[in-house]
């Protein structure tokens, strides 16, 4: 492995677009990866900006991996994170086991800079990775609705995990040049909603209160009941009874999504499942 040399993200211009190279190869162009997008990503987050490490052979960018800071609040406290994003391997560079020393090089720098945690959403193929190679907690498979108009939106305050937003990061998170945001805007709190690609049907990304959203939002109003709407995420505390939603069956999902989480504490904290709000909005689907 000594041909490998490992590398703190280069953030500037010429980084991003080496970055933005390597991801558009191993994804595609349709991934919508290019530097805009990768620039708001990795440098505009207000929180702060992206943790990772980059394996090179020679002048060759051979793996990528990026950790995107965010701040939760877990047991009644705010605490600084790490929300697990990008990761690619050149296809050259396969098989030599990149991706977990890049992962663990980011975790120790990560907890270095103050973050206690890493949370992410793995698809069934890499979830084994994460639990059996990087120590992560299993913590549930993710939760998918679909139906059409409201959905139960009931902010409770009793959850032992939940990503905190303010009206700053909130801003930026919608500021997304990939994607288009609307909301459908109640009485006391307003639902966030994104296209999915699929004509006619939207993806619920969260609820909040009107109160905790950016002053002068410019984001467009969606229509009550314009479309079929997706929920994706993990809160028990939601009823949805006598609402016109209904469980997403397994057989129709490319792949079941899970919820994993790294305590780099030592302290071995693990949010419960009945206790974690989790919504579309606290990770990348949208």
């Amino acid at each position: 492995m000594s041909e490998y040399r490992f590398e703190e993200l280069d953030l500037s211009p010429e980084g991003i677009r080496e970055i933005s190279g390597l991801l558009t190869s191993v994804f595609g162009r349709e991934a919508g990866l290019a530097f805009e997008f990768l620039q708001w990503e990795y440098n505009d987050n207000p929180v702060g900006r992206a943790v990772g490490f980059n394996a090179w052979m020679g002048d060759e960018l051979a793996a990528h991996y990026v950790t995107q800071p965010i701040i939760s609040v877990f047991e009644g406290e705010q605490i600084r994170g790490l929300l697990s994003l990008n990761t690619a391997t050149h296809k050259h560079h396969r098989g030599k086991k990149l991706f977990t020393m890049l992962a663990e090089k980011t975790y120790e720098s990560g907890l270095s800079q103050g973050y206690d945690f890493v949370v992410g959403v793995a698809n069934a193929n890499s979830t084994p990775g994460f639990v059996k190679n990087l120590g992560f907690e299993l913590i549930s498979p993710l939760d998918v609705k679909f139906g059409i108009g409201r959905h139960n939106s009931v902010i409770a305050e009793d959850y032992d995990y939940s990503r905190f937003w303010d009206k700053k990061s909130l801003a930026w998170r919608l500021s997304n040049p990939k994607l288009q945001y609307e909301i459908l805007k109640q009485k006391e709190y307003s639902v966030i909603f994104a296209k999915t690609g699929k004509r006619g049907i939207h993806a619920i990304l969260g609820t909040f209160l009107n109160d905790d959203l950016p002053d002068n939002i410019s984001i467009k109003s969606k229509s009550k009941f314009s479309s079929i709407n997706i929920w994706m995420g993990l809160d028990r505390q939601l009823r949805w009874q006598g609402r016109c939603y209904f469980n997403f069956p397994n057989r129709f999902k490319p792949s079941p999504l899970n919820l994993i989480f790294r305590d780099l504490t030592g302290k071995n904290r693990i949010p419960k499942p009945e206790q974690i709000r989790f919504m579309a909005l606290d990770f990348d689907a949208y």
